[in-house]
């Protein structure tokens, strides 16, 4: 059941976030390179290593021409990359193989490539492809539930819900948005002291008291935002 008007919602935390996704920056092959590398890291990490990356690896076909150990290398700040490492060179190499080195622009033929899932997939079509789709992560699936939008338990089921209720023209808005909102305000332990949403929010126990931190925090949020879109601004100079 649907409490609030999702679409005004989305339009007004539109305002609040207008900057594109952090790892929106390059051509396909950066964009799918960083989204598959972010599982579990934050965007900043990925953001850091991505110039240094690209010198070494500047196309799919050098990216899929590297030894494991190379891809290792240049990836071992961040979480799981040893896995990560294999899962993109595989990546990479589907690409070359099955699609003449272009990355593919549907979600049948993304999910293909290993690694990729739909989430994934959904960043890359709406980031490289202006292509309608819903990208849902653990945050988008927390905050949709909280806000009474859909009652699901799964991020697949809160896509398929999501791709129901919402027009097609505010698709590409979600994962934009409910990301960074869900990474900073509408976290595991909410801030609703602080939340633009909390009159319209179902949850039924909302955390309404600020911390004697609460400043500090909030200038944690600003110079969180602040960073990534400097380090982004780095990323798109060092890109061309």
């Amino acid at each position: 059941m649907i409490f609030v008007d999702p679409i005004k919602t989305l339009q007004h935390l539109s305002v609040l976030y207008p900057e594109t996704g952090a790892l929106h920056a390059g051509t396909s092959y950066h964009m799918i390179v960083m989204v598959a590398l972010s599982a579990r890291t934050r965007d900043e990490q990925i953001l850091k290593l991505a110039p240094g990356f690209f010198t070494a690896f500047p196309t799919v076909q050098s990216l899929a021409a590297a030894s494991i150990q190379d891809i290792t290398d240049r990836i071992n700040t961040i979480g799981l990359y040893k896995q990560k490492a294999k899962n993109l060179k595989a990546m990479v190499q589907m690409i070359v193989d099955d699609f003449d080195g272009k990355v593919p622009r549907t979600m049948d033929e993304l999910v293909r490539l290993p690694g990729v899932g739909r989430k994934t997939a959904s960043v890359i079509l709406v980031a490289a492809f202006d292509v309608p789709a819903i990208a849902v992560d653990t945050h988008v699936h927390r905050v949709v539930n909280r806000l009474g939008w859909v009652k699901t338990k799964t991020v697949e089921a809160t896509e398929q819900a999501l791709l129901r209720i919402l027009p097609e023209s505010m698709y590409a808005i979600v994962n934009r948005v409910f990301v960074p909102f869900g990474r900073t305000i509408c976290i595991a332990k909410p801030r609703c002291w602080t939340c633009p949403l909390v009159n319209e929010c179902t949850l039924a126990q909302k955390n309404l008291t600020p911390p004697a931190n609460a400043e500090k925090i909030l200038g944690t949020i600003r110079a969180m935002r602040e960073g990534i879109r400097v380090l982004k601004e780095e990323l798109h100079a060092k890109l061309g």
